[in-house]
């Protein structure tokens, strides 16, 4: 994207670098003002922001970034196996020349942006289809429900006098199957990826369009 700042009449800010820049800012603010730093999935989830997922508005002197979020957990049921809930205990990045970054992941629930207008079922459609690999037309073998609560959750914060965070977050979960899980290609052992779940995850499911993501979970009987 060009680097050059673009802003339209109301204000709103549609540079990534500008957005990028915006969002390490909140990060390191709020771990100033805490004393300690945002949770794993919730850095990475700001890290991620876009013009497609994120507004920026300059109003005066103060900076507003805002963002809508889904949170979500997988619930699995395998005749035989019987039912799970997959519990995300870590955040990992691979770097190429250094291996895979690891994180705990603090919070039991799988996180993601949404597009600004999107709808939050068609969210998680367009998630699983991304996380999965699958077509939209599979997607009805990978997800046998998506269920959302109604309930949305507000966060807002001053991170500092001239900056500003908005954050509306969904919930909702998943229900599939383990082999589901398998067949679609996005389930690993972690041992096999060569991460360290410092011995809390046995799987991961790795996403991202070059398998650069994963986030590894126990498994737990629901």
């Amino acid at each position: 994207m060009n680097s050059t700042r673009q802003e339209d009449s109301h204000g709103l800010i549609r540079d990534q670098r500008i957005i990028t820049n915006c969002a390490l800012e909140v990060i390191e603010g709020i771990r100033i003002q805490r004393g300690k730093p945002l949770q794993p999935r919730d850095r990475m989830a700001l890290k991620l922001l876009t013009p497609r997922n994120a507004a920026l508005m300059m109003k005066g002197n103060r900076r507003h970034l805002g963002c809508r979020q889904v949170s979500f957990e997988i619930l699995t049921d395998d005749v035989g196996l019987g039912a799970y809930r997959l519990i995300p205990v870590g955040v990992h990045v691979l770097n190429p020349e250094r291996g895979w970054w690891n994180d705990d992941y603090g919070v039991r629930r799988f996180l993601w942006n949404l597009y600004l207008g999107e709808d939050p079922i068609e969210g998680m459609q367009r998630i699983l289809e991304r996380l999965f690999k699958v077509s939209p037309q599979g997607l009805r073998s990978l997800s046998g429900s998506l269920d959302m609560q109604q309930a949305e959750h507000d966060i807002q914060a001053t991170v500092r006098p001239d900056l500003s965070l908005y954050i509306r977050r969904h919930k909702g979960s998943v229900e599939t199957s383990l082999r589901r899980l398998n067949q679609a290609q996005a389930l690993y052992r972690v041992k096999d990826l060569g991460i360290d779940a410092a011995g809390q995850g046995r799987m991961a499911l790795v996403f991202g369009s070059n398998q650069r993501y994963a986030v590894s979970f126990a498994v737990e009987r629901a």
